[in-house]
């Protein structure tokens, strides 16, 4: 009769074993694909650390404008309907285009290595 406390061991000793890989091709693989794991990891911290960068930038960009606008709501600047209109338009269009740029650079598909 077979020990179920022993068969619970040896499967315990088993599942707790790594994987190693038995040929140079498999080890090769092994070691290529613990590199991409921590490749991806890695982007996924740069990324997630860039973005809110980019948020908080983008936000704080914004609030100047809205400070500008306000005070010459108030009167407290002096600016012309010209000028208020440029700055409005070509400040809208800068953030935008940089938002753009940076999360298209930030969140590409990767290409897998080949």
């Amino acid at each position: 009769m077979i020990n179920l406390n022993s068969l619970n061991n040896l499967v315990g000793q088993v599942a707790s074993m790594p994987n190693v890989p038995s040929s140079n091709e498999e080890r090769m693989f092994y070691e290529r694909h613990l590199h991409d794991m921590a490749h991806s990891k890695q982007n996924m911290e740069e990324r997630k650390m860039y973005a809110s960068l980019i948020f908080q930038f983008t936000v704080l960009w914004c609030f100047g404008l809205f400070i500008i606008l306000v005070g010459c709501g108030l009167e407290k600047l002096k600016l012309s309907d010209t000028v208020i209109t440029a700055f409005i338009g070509s400040t809208t269009i800068n953030v935008f285009v940089f938002f753009k740029l940076v999360t298209e650079y930030l969140f590409n598909k990767e290409k897998p290595h080949e």
